[in-house]
């Protein structure tokens, strides 16, 4: 039979492991950390997911042939090109200066359609000579302007 110590101070049963009526204790103690570990391993950070513009044909990349019948838009090419130290632009089968290629786009884009350019240049033009193309399509609002990529190798070897 065990006895009880006078003095020992909390009331503590030696046989009981220090908790002695209070066994709810052990329980509490036990629900906490299921708790606490639920949340440590559910626990995730947030990645920040990329969204696509919403600019994306509707068929992909390739254009659809119902898409472009719908499109009321049309493909002005501009191919910049040098004549000795003179910037020439070919525009409509036709070779002309930066002041003629800006009345040519005037003209053209006055009769109230919409366009889209297409600038191609050679390798030896200086891209001054390019950005004029650029230039000119925002003095005349047209929104839709893009570089057709260079294709085969330089002539000039890499030098």
């Amino acid at each position: 039979m065990a006895r009880k110590r006078i003095g020992s101070g909390g009331g503590h049963d030696e046989g009981e492991g220090g908790h002695g009526d209070r066994p709810w204790v052990y329980f509490m103690v036990d629900c906490f950390m299921l708790i606490t570990e639920f949340f440590v391993l559910s626990f995730k950070f947030k990645t920040e997911e990329v969204i696509l513009p919403h600019k994306l044909p509707p068929g992909g990349t390739v254009p659809s042939r119902s898409q472009a019948m719908l499109d009321k838009t049309e493909t002005l090419s501009v191919h910049v090109l040098r004549s000795g130290n003179q910037p020439m632009y070919e525009v409509m089968k036709q070779q002309v200066s930066l002041a003629q290629l800006s009345s040519t786009m005037t003209t053209t884009v006055s009769n109230g359609k919409s366009f889209t350019v297409r600038v191609s240049y050679e390798r030896a033009v200086p891209w001054e000579d390019v950005m004029a193309v650029f230039n000119e399509c925002s003095k005349l609002k047209i929104e839709k302007v893009g570089l057709v990529p260079l294709r085969g190798e330089p002539t000039d070897n890499g030098s």
